[in-house]
């Protein structure tokens, strides 16, 4: 669902604003999206106890609005936010199998109840993370005194950004003046715009960006989850029938305790850019990421059937 303030609109278009009326929103379901695939996925039954299917997947998801309730700085063009998706996904790779032993055979089946009856699984995720959106914080206001706007996007990108997309590169400062991917202020350039402070209705309207939405890349996703069961059945008795079983389960997310970030966390401001385009206030905080997606996880359950 898409929120525009129809002042703004209004602004950006030349009509005529109502002096009674300082805001006006319209909230309407709107915007383009579009998503392409190709999926490839190889699948073998390796022995009677073991199988495996690997699955890659190439795709671009495109968008105006990735969730509801979402407003674009420059809601006078719904297309000047049209981009990669926020969950947008290029590369992904996963694996998986399963593992389940028979140990004793035949006249043994009451052995394989007590000591076989174990299954493995696991499923292996590796991709190339999601996108992320460079912006400018201004001081004040764009289209109106109480319009609301309080960043807007880059206007021109220069070009020699580093391409490192590995976590390390967003967990820290490697430049004690500078954020993990170094002064953004040489590689972008802002948008200058009029800074409205008058009361309304006094109006002005910021030219649309230069680069479009969540340009830059964030980085990887890298995941094992495995299964481990262990069943014992019971003989044949009188209450419980012949199918009683117990069985025990481990369940661990991220098993090797890989550091995901989280996309969402890293920080996108680039300053605060001045009316006439230039920069103050250089966040030197840019691309540092502050939080990582869950740590290793372990579950254990017990289950009784009959």
């Amino acid at each position: 669902m898409n929120i525009q303030n129809l002042n703004q609109v209004a602004v950006a278009e030349g009509i005529p604003i109502n002096p009674n009326i300082s805001q006006y929103q319209f909230w309407n379901n709107q915007g383009t999206g579009n998503y392409n695939a190709g999926i490839f996925s190889l699948k073998h039954q390796l022995a009677n106890s073991f199988s495996a299917e690997a699955i890659y997947t190439w795709s671009k998801a495109m968008d105006e609005l990735s969730g509801p309730y979402q407003s674009d700085p420059y809601p006078y063009d719904p297309h000047a936010s049209y981009g990669r998706s926020d969950y947008n996904v290029q590369n992904a790779f996963k694996l998986f199998g399963l593992w389940q032993p028979v140990f004793f055979h035949g006249s043994h089946g009451w052995v394989e109840k007590v000591a076989g009856d174990w299954s493995l699984s696991g499923i292996w995720n590796v991709h190339t993370g999601f996108p992320w959106n460079p912006t400018y914080n201004i001081p004040c206001c764009a289209y109106l005194s109480n319009g609301g706007v309080s960043s807007l996007r880059p206007a021109h990108y220069l070009g020699g950004a580093s391409s490192d997309t590995s976590n390390k590169k967003f967990q820290g400062s490697i430049n004690p003046n500078y954020g993990p991917l170094g002064n953004a202020s040489q590689f972008y350039t802002a948008t200058p715009y009029q800074q409205v402070t008058a009361p309304f209705p006094a109006f002005g309207a910021p030219p649309l960006p230069g680069i479009e939405r969540n340009s830059l890349n964030g980085p990887g996703y890298n995941d094992l989850d495995a299964s481990l069961t262990k069943g014992f059945g019971f003989p044949k008795i009188k209450l419980l029938g012949e199918g009683a079983r117990l069985e025990f389960r481990a369940d661990a997310y991220n098993l090797f305790n890989k550091t995901n970030i989280n996309t969402q966390s890293i920080q996108s401001v680039i300053g605060t850019a001045n009316p006439n385009g230039s920069i103050a206030n250089f966040n030197s905080n840019f691309g540092v990421a502050y939080n990582a997606l869950g740590s290793r996880t372990v579950q254990l359950q017990a289950r009784f059937s009959f």
